[in-house]
């Protein structure tokens, strides 16, 4: 299975990759893994399934699935207003077509939150390079520029939302935003519920929000391609967190989590699984298959919006039949590598999960550099998902 993959490996220039082939057989999984590269780019460790890489994006549905946790508790509720539990939600200013800010008419809700069709794209610091805000004032664009800033910082900053909740699909900063509500209802930091209530029930000993100082030296260094049809990976300067919370206590559910291969492949078998881990239920079967319930619509990403900031030059980013689930994508583009009706979600720095449950099999994939689905690593992906799922 792996000897396509090692010659593309071997032909380009990405520094290391692990791979991950599931494959269920009843209640039992057959797994099969092979990594490339050194874990530290140098003459040192081979890279291995224990080491730990930057989760990025697919932090997303390990956050959701706790959100689903708390519904079924009857701690948080899909439908109602998510003000109630964040009165800071309440009135978020929405971008209309006049390029004016105006008062929201609609109530943002934790399904919008968790499909991405609360208005909330990644912040204004990556909006202003999208379409909607190339004729916008300098002053406006300064505005949104600086509420971009502040909005990282602290999030609740007033905004500002591309359209109405529940009127559009726009990827974004949902997820986090669902983070907090755990918080809020459970008095918890989301690191202590996620720990209590996932990592731990899956025998996740390698995944975590913030690293533990004994846990450094398995840290995957993060690396960016440099120029247009580079073949040279640098890496860069910061090793361990790369977030700056400065004073915002709150962890950021959307992209925060750190893990490794094999820790994660636990988190895929449960969700193969529809919520189960070795007779353990992490959630109902039902609320997986609320979880899987494609969006109304399209999962499109245009190359030139708001996503150029993590794409570069090298990145590809195709505009697919796609679906959003609550904090999952389900693929219906008969053209790709996974069959449709497949289940998959991805990270920023090149990590890549798919499972198609009438298949049960399931292909994971960790890089760790920007920018998302660099060519040589997407080829990579695709030959790998050709083969898992023929």
């Amino acid at each position: 299975m792996f000897e396509k993959i090692r010659k593309l490996f071997d032909e380009n220039s990405v520094k290391n990759c692990h791979f991950i082939y599931l494959k269920k057989n009843g209640d039992d999984f057959e797994t099969n893994s092979i990594s490339f590269g050194k874990s530290h780019w140098s003459n040192d460790d081979d890279l291995n399934g224990d080491h730990i890489f930057r989760l990025m994006s697919m932090s997303k549905p390990i956050t959701a699935i706790a959100a689903m946790q708390l519904v079924e508790r009857g701690k948080l509720n899909l439908d109602s207003p998510a003000e109630e539990v964040l009165p800071e939600l309440e009135n978020i200013p929405v971008l209309n077509a006049d390029n004016k800010l105006v008062k929201q008419s609609k109530s943002i809700t934790l399904r919008h939150l968790m499909s991405h069709t609360s208005g909330f794209a990644y912040n204004s610091l990556m909006m202003i390079t999208s379409k909607k805000f190339r004729n916008l004032s300098t002053f406006m664009k300064l505005n949104l520029f600086i509420r971009g800033i502040v909005t990282y910082i602290y999030p609740f900053s007033k905004g500002p939302r591309l359209f109405e909740a529940g009127s559009n699909f726009k990827y974004g900063t949902g997820l986090g935003f669902v983070g907090m509500m755990i918080e809020k209802v459970t008095g918890q930091t989301l690191e202590e519920y996620c720990k209590e209530n996932i990592f731990d029930p899956l025998d996740m000993k390698n995944t975590f929000f913030t690293i533990p100082r004994g846990k450094k030296h398995q840290i995957v260094p993060l690396g960016i391609r440099q120029g247009k049809k580079s073949k040279v990976i640098r890496k860069m300067p910061f090793k361990g967190q790369p977030y700056l919370r400065f004073w915002r206590k709150s962890y950021y559910g959307g992209t925060e989590i750190f893990s490794s291969p094999n820790d994660f492949a636990k988190f895929v078998k449960c969700l193969m699984s529809k919520g189960l881990y070795k007779e353990k239920k992490i959630i109902s079967e039902s609320s997986f298959n609320e979880m899987i319930k494609p969006g109304d619509f399209d999962q499109m990403f245009e190359r030139d919006d708001n996503y150029n900031f993590l794409m570069g030059e090298n990145g590809r980013l195709k505009n697919k039949m796609n679906r959003y689930g609550l904090g999952l994508t389900i693929s219906f583009d008969p053209n790709d590598s996974r069959p449709v009706g497949s289940i998959a979600h991805g990270g920023a720095a090149c990590t890549f999960f798919s499972f198609n449950l009438d298949r049960q099999k399931a292909a994971l994939i960790f890089s760790n550099f920007y920018p998302y689905n660099d060519k040589e690593w997407y080829d990579m992906v695709v030959a790998f998902e050709k083969e898992v799922y023929a």
